[in-house]
């Protein structure tokens, strides 16, 4: 198993587009579509880049034209905003 990802889950690539802004750092994940299961990835992939890069996230943001219900329920429980105004 690749060594950078273990804990994720399984071996392979993970993405995630990364902001700094005034020290700041911002997750940010774009989508078509986002679903209750896609905003528990992001929570995961955030905890990835914490414990590889050592910094902390600001804030995780994901950018889409339609989220489930579920989603922005999963999204408020995590910590994650969702915006769908795009």
């Amino acid at each position: 198993m690749n060594r950078s990802l273990q804990g994720y889950g399984a071996p392979g690539p993970v993405e995630v587009d990364v902001a700094v802004v005034d020290d700041k750092t911002i997750l940010v994940e774009v989508a078509s579509h986002v679903k209750k299961s896609d905003v528990a990835v992001l929570r995961r992939k955030a905890e990835l880049f914490v414990r590889k890069s050592g910094r902390r996230v600001d804030r995780l943001l994901m950018v889409t034209p339609y989220a489930d219900e579920e989603a922005f329920k999963m999204a408020t429980a995590l910590g994650v905003e969702i915006y769908t105004k795009v």
